[in-house]
């Protein structure tokens, strides 16, 4: 699949369905974003390419992110500690199904659907499984 930031500068390709897709209520994505919970969706590192245009990286603390160098838009963010990538799941217009919140002990205020709502993370991805309770 390829997707294109929305100027179109930039071309990403992904070879592989989604590891994870899900909410996250981190500060740091609530920062880099401006929002208050994020979309994310996850694929093995190796499997998210940049195909074309000019990026910028940066990382507000210690995750790197890449965006667009035209619009800005948040791309991609490293996840090399689980060799893996997030791409912004705003992205994905039509395949965007997310199916938990993560770091919801950081959320500025409850969501409430009938996803799972992680405090942190699920214990698959290094987390404690311990939930939070709207």
């Amino acid at each position: 699949m390829e997707l294109t930031c929305p100027c179109k500068a930039v071309t990403l390709r992904i070879s592989s369905e989604p590891v994870a897709q899900f909410w996250c209520h981190c500060a740091d994505c609530q920062t880099v974003h401006g929002a208050a919970y994020v979309a994310e969706s996850i694929y093995p590192a190796g499997d998210v390419e940049i195909v074309s245009g000019d990026t910028t990286s940066f990382a507000l603390k210690t995750t790197p992110r890449i965006s667009c160098a035209t619009c800005g838009t948040r791309l991609v963010v490293e996840l090399p500690g689980i060799e893996m990538r997030a791409i912004n799941g705003y992205l994905l217009t039509d395949t965007f199904k997310p199916s938990l919140h993560i770091h919801c002990s950081e959320a500025v205020a409850p969501i409430r659907d009938n996803l799972p709502h992680y405090a942190t993370m699920p214990a698959a991805f290094g987390g404690d499984d311990r939930r939070v309770d709207w």
